[in-house]
């Protein structure tokens, strides 16, 4: 292996390395405890801390992602109106499609995906 290749893998291995130390060092805030949901945004709850807590902030969920949006700023902005229908849609596409590479499409689909954006739509912002 050449000295440029050597030196360009070592920096790569070194911020991997670094990454994966400051996601394990990142501690949930207050704000960040799950909370009771009604019965029938428990499954969504459940399925969205499983497949989406560890990349997105959901306070009602009790995560606090490292790598995705605060759902609760992204969705519901402070002062902003919510239309839980609009932002179910809006959910329901990033699942289904993913986000400009940075969020992979189809991390859940079917009935799953419609639980978890139902409930993301009820709670962002709470």
């Amino acid at each position: 292996m050449k000295r440029p290749a050597l030196i360009i893998f070592g920096v790569c291995a070194l911020f991997a390395i670094g990454m994966v130390v400051w996601a394990l060092a990142s501690e949930g805030g207050e704000e960040a405890s799950p909370a009771a949901v009604s019965p029938e945004l428990e499954d969504g709850k459940n399925l969205f801390v499983t497949n989406c807590g560890s990349c997105h902030t959901l306070a009602k969920a009790g995560t606090d992602g490292v790598v995705g949006p605060n759902l609760d700023e992204t969705l519901a902005p402070p002062g902003t109106p919510a239309d839980p229908e609009q932002t179910k849609q809006r959910v329901l596409i990033a699942i289904e499609n993913g986000v400009q590479g940075r969020m992979p499409a189809g991390i859940v689909g079917g009935a799953q995906a419609e639980e978890v954006a139902d409930f993301v739509a009820q709670v962002a912002g709470d």
